[in-house]
C-alpha cells in the first residue's frame, strides 16, 4: 500500500505587532522593521516591558465592522485571520477541518477571577465558537503543547489530509499577552531590557509578543504553492523547562522529518531555527544544527521582528518561511553581529538574496523537552512512500480515579482517603520509586506520572520508538488558578517559576518522558471527554507515519480534587504478507 507524501500551503494569514496581513508583516521585515517596543507599566505587566503588541486601534475597528465584539480578544484575532485566509480561497467548508493552536488561549479571563472559573479559558470552548462562527461543524482540534504547539498542529493537519480524512484544513495559532504570560516568563529571568539578540554572544534572553497566523492546507495543490513534505515530534527526556544539553532531541525531529520528506543535507537552503535569544535554548539548536551535519546552510531566527509569540508561532514563522521560498530571500536574523554558541550556526543579520531558494527546514522547541520540525519545499517529491500494514494492539490499560488503580481490570492499589494530595502520595510510595522529584509536580502531573510508572512497569523499548499522545479538556486550569493567585495577590513579581511552568498541559508528559527516557513523539490534545474515539484513529495514524513501535494515549484530567487517568499502552504489529 503506498500515499502520497505532498500537502500544500494554499492560503496564508498573519496578525502580528507588524500588521493585519501576511503582506505588511513579509514587508516590515523585509525593511527590517520591528515590531517589538516598550510597554508601560500596568498593560501587561507591572513593570515596563518590551514587547509585540497587536495594535489595538485597529483590531477595534475591524471587530466593530464584524460585530465580534462578543467574542474574547483571541478569538476576535482568530476570526480576523481565517475571515482573510477565506478571501484568497473559496473553499467548501463542509469538507474542511479545522485545528487550533495555542498555549493559554482566553487565559487572560482568570485575572480577578479564580473563584468560579470561566467557561470560556478553556480551549476547547474557544474553538467551538470559532467554528460556529463559520458554520463549520464543531469537529475542532485544540493542539496545546507548548512553543512547539504551531509546528506540532500543521504536521497532524499533513498526516489527516494524506490520510483522506478532510480536503482542507485551516490551521491558526494565536496566543496573546496579559500578566498572566509576562510574570511567568519574568520568574524564569528570561525576559530582556533590549531588542532580542539571538545566537548572539550578547545574548541576554527573549522578547514576548502576541499575534494570529492562519494556514489553509489541501492535498490538491494550486499555482506556485508552497509544499509540505515531511514533519516529525521528538522529546528531550531532560528537563522540564531546559533544553537539551546534547541537542539529540531537536536532531531526532529534524533527521525524522528529513527522512519523511526524501531529503538530504545537501538539499536544505536555509533553516528557520525557534531562536528565543535565551542562552541555553540556542546552543540546543546548534549542536542539533551540527548532529545533523546542517552547520553550513543559512539559518534565521525571526524572533527579533514580532517576538516569541508561543502558540502562534509556529504558524506565522511557516508562512514566512513559505514566502522565504517564494521570493528566494533568507532573512537577516536583526541584531546579531557575533556568534555566542560553542557551535558556530550560519547567522547573518542582513537578508540573503540572489540565490535560488527551494528547500527549507522549521523548527521548534518548548517547555516540557518538546521539539518538532517540518520541511518546506518548492518541489514536488515525485514519490510514494510505501506504508506497512499493521495491528494496533492494546497491552496494558490503567485507570486512576476515586482512590483507586487498575491495572487491567484489577485493582491493584486502594486508598481509605478521599483527598487527591494523600492518595497520590500514598500511590506513589507503593510503586517504590525513588524519583523525588515527584513531590515538586502539580497534582496533573502526579497523577499521569502515577499512571505511566503502572502503565510501563516490565514494557521494553527504544527511546525514540514510544511516544505520548494525551489529552484533556480543563488543559492546567488547577495550576492556571494557583499562579493567577498568586500574581492577584502579591503582584507579578511574587510569580513562581515553580508553579508557573506547570501552566502547560503537556508537562506530564515530559515529566513522564523523563522518568522513562521516552525521546520519541508527545503531542498534547484539549478535547472534549466523549469524543475518545477520534484521538484513538489518530494515534494509529501517527504509528503508521512514523517510527513509534509503542505509544501511551488516553485522558489525564485534574481540577478542584477532581481527577482521572485512563492511560492505554498501545504496540505497533505489522502483518507479514506472502
Amino acid at each position: 500500500m503506498e500515499y502520497l507524501n505532498d500537502i500544500y500551503i494554499t492560503a496564508d494569514n498573519i496578525i502580528s505587532s507588524l500588521g493585519f496581513t501576511t503582506k505588511e508583516n513579509v514587508r516590515a521585515i523585509s525593511l527590517n522593521k520591528s515590531g517589538i517596543a516598550s510597554v508601560e507599566a500596568g498593560k501587561i505587566s507591572d513593570a515596563p516591558i518590551l514587547a509585540g503588541l497587536i495594535n489595538s486601534g485597529i483590531l477595534n475597528e475591524l471587530t466593530e465592522k464584524y460585530s465580534l465584539q462578543k467574542f474574547s480578544k483571541a478569538e476576535q484575532l482568530a476570526i480576523l485571520s481565517i475571515r482573510d485566509l477565506l478571501s484568497q480561497k473559496d473553499i467548501d467548508l463542509t469538507q474542511c477541518g479545522f485545528i487550533l493552536s495555542s498555549t493559554k488561549g482566553n487565559v487572560d479571563l482568570l485575572k480577578h477571577h479564580t473563584e468560579n472559573i470561566d467557561r470560556n479559558v478553556f480551549l476547547r470552548e474557544s474553538a467551538s465558537k470559532i467554528t460556529g462562527y463559520f458554520g463549520m461543524d464543531d469537529k475542532a482540534m485544540v493542539v496545546s503543547n507548548a512553543c512547539i504547539s504551531g509546528v506540532s498542529a500543521l504536521i497532524i493537519a499533513r498526516r489527516l489530509l494524506l490520510n483522506g480524512d478532510y480536503k482542507h484544513i485551516i490551521v491558526t495559532g494565536v496566543d496573546v499577552l496579559s500578566h498572566f504570560i509576562t510574570s511567568g516568563f519574568r520568574s524564569f529571568r528570561s525576559l530582556s531590557e533590549n531588542l532580542c539578540r539571538p545566537y548572539d554572544s550578547e545574548r541576554d534572553g527573549l522578547n514576548l509578543g502576541e499575534a494570529c497566523g492562519s494556514i489553509l492546507l489541501s492535498a490538491e495543490s494550486g499555482t506556485d504553492n508552497i509544499i509540505i513534505r515531511g514533519g516529525a515530534i521528538s522529546n528531550d527526556a531532560n528537563h522540564i523547562s531546559g533544553p537539551s544539553r546534547t541537542g539529540d532531541g531537536l536532531y531526532y525531529a529534524i533527521r525524522d522529518a528529513m527522512d519523511e520528506a526524501g531529503v538530504t543535507a545537501n538539499d536544505i537552503d536555509c533553516i528557520n531555527l525557534h531562536g528565543t535569544a535565551t542562552v541555553f535554548n540556542d546552543e540546543m539548536e546548534a549542536k542539533a544544527v551540527h548532529l545533523a551535519q546542517l552547520e553550513k546552510v543559512p539559518v534565521n531566527s525571526l524572533k527579533p521582528y514580532f517576538g516569541h509569540t508561543l502558540g502562534a508561532s509556529g504558524i506565522i514563522e511557516t508562512i514566512i518561511c513559505a514566502h522565504q521560498l517564494k521570493e528566494n530571500v533568507i532573512y537577516g536574523t536583526s541584531g546579531y553581529k557575533t556568534n555566542g554558541v560553542s557551535q558556530s550556526l550560519n547567522v547573518s543579520n542582513n537578508h540573503i538574496c540572489g540565490k535560488t531558494i527551494n528547500t527549507c527546514i522549521k523548527t521548534a522547541s518548548g517547555f516540557g523537552g518538546c521539539n518538532a520540525a517540518i520541511i518546506l519545499s518548492k518541489i514536488p517529491s515525485h514519490k510514494s512512500i510505501e506504508q506497512g500494514t499493521y495491528l494496533f494492539n492494546e497491552i496494558k490499560r490503567c485507570i486512576i480515579e476515586n482512590s483507586s488503580i487498575k491495572v487491567n481490570d484489577e485493582v491493584i492499589f486502594n486508598s481509605a482517603s478521599g483527598d487527591f494530595a494523600v492518595f497520590i502520595r500514598e500511590a506513589f510510595k507503593n510503586t517504590g520509586d525513588s524519583n523525588q522529584k515527584f513531590y515538586k509536580m502539580d497534582d496533573l502531573c502526579k497523577l499521569g506520572y502515577i499512571a505511566a510508572l503502572h502503565l510501563l512497569d516490565g514494557i521494553i523499548f527504544n527511546p525514540d520508538e514510544m511516544g505520548i499522545i494525551l489529552s484533556n479538556y480543563f488543559s492546567s486550569s488547577d495550576t492556571d488558578l494557583k499562579h493567577q493567585r498568586i500574581i492577584d495577590e502579591g503582584g507579578d513579581d511574587a510569580a513562581s517559576p515553580a508553579v508557573f511552568v506547570y501552566t502547560l498541559p503537556n508537562i506530564v508528559a515530559g515529566e513522564i518522558c523523563i522518568r522513562h527516557k521516552i525521546q520519541g513523539e508527545n503531542t498534547f490534545f484539549i478535547e472534549y471527554p466523549d469524543n475518545p474515539e477520534r484521538q484513538e484513529e489518530y494515534v494509529k495514524l501517527a504509528m503508521n507515519r512514523s517510527k513509534l513501535q509503542f505509544c501511551i494515549t488516553g485522558r489525564c484530567e485534574y481540577l478542584n480534587n477532581k481527577y482521572k487517568a485512563e492511560f492505554r499502552l498501545i504496540k505497533k504489529d505489522k502483518i507479514w504478507k506472502n
